[in-house]
This record gives structure tokens, C-alpha cells and sequence, in this order.
């Protein structure tokens, strides 16, 4: 280990989670829902694809605060009509959403702007003071998808 990090104590990180949660929670303000897909209750093909009557199943959805980086919106023109794409990145306190049992992975979908975003990448290294033990939030990269259809289950406790 590097001195890079020798002196980053306990209390540090409880004082950056403070205020990281402080400014997260009473000034940014911003909310997100996201939707653990529900593998079990699918239905699925021979391949493992979800069945198109049913499409994917998710359990209800959950709130966490996010900071956001948005994309502008590119539209495609193709013969079938205008198809529109976005990426956007989710930053989430890992300690949040370990408060409420939650791990965001790659097929779940975050509602923002009441717009529903699938996740394609879920990177979770920030570590503070350069320590893996103080690992400090988890990144979400998604694209914008349009659903027509979305199935909510009751979420298994």
C-alpha cells in the first residue's frame, strides 16, 4: 500500500458521507426509481429472452438520490420513423442504497424525468483515499429506453 492513503481515517469518511448526504438529500434533491428486474417471475424461450407477451418483469420501484450526467437527445431518421437515443450516467452513495438493500445491475431500469433508463454498465470504483475498504459510490451508465410495456411484481422481502 502507497502512502496515498495512510491517513485517511474512519472518522474522514463519516464526515464526507455527511456531507455528501447532506448536500445529496436537502439541496440537490434529486430522486430517481429504480426497478429491479424480476428474473424468477418471467416467462422465457428456449434461448432465455423474456416472452414478447409478457416482456420483462419488474418489482416495484425503489427511491435514491443521484447525482446526473445527461446527454443531449440524438435523433435518428430511418424509413420506420424518428428513433431518439440518450445515455445518461447515475452517481449513487453506496452507502444509501446498502441502507436499503439494493444493488443496481445490468437490466434494471432507473425512471427520471419520467423517462426509463436501462442500465449497461455498473462500475463501483471510487475509493477514498485511494483504500479499497472505503469504497464510496456506485456509477450507472444507462441508455434511454422506450418500454412499451412494463410488468411490476411485488418485491420479495
Amino acid at each position: 500500500m502507497g502512502t496515498l492513503g495512510r491517513f485517511f481515517s474512519p472518522r474522514d469518511l463519516r464526515v464526507i458521507n455527511s456531507f455528501n448526504g447532506e448536500l445529496m438529500g436537502d439541496v440537490i434533491q434529486t430522486e430517481v426509481l429504480i426497478y429491479k428486474m424480476a428474473p424468477s417471475e418471467m416467462k422465457t424461450n428456449i434461448y432465455g429472452e423474456s416472452s414478447p407477451e409478457t416482456g420483462k418483469l419488474f418489482y416495484p420501484g425503489v427511491e435514491a438520490t443521484a447525482l446526473i450526467d445527461r446527454a443531449d437527445i440524438d435523433t435518428d431518421y430511418t424509413e420506420f420513423g424518428p428513433d431518439r437515443n440518450q445515455s445518461v450516467v447515475f452517481k449513487f452513495r453506496e452507502n444509501v442504497l446498502k441502507l436499503v438493500n439494493l444493488y443496481p445491475e445490468v437490466g434494471d431500469i432507473i425512471r427520471f424525468n419520467e423517462r426509463y433508463h436501462e442500465i449497461d454498465n455498473v462500475v463501483q470504483e471510487q475509493f477514498l483515499g485511494g483504500q479499497e475498504d472505503k469504497s464510496h459510490s456506485i456509477i450507472v451508465n444507462t441508455h434511454y429506453s422506450r418500454l412499451t410495456k412494463l410488468s411490476f411484481v411485488e418485491r420479495q422481502g
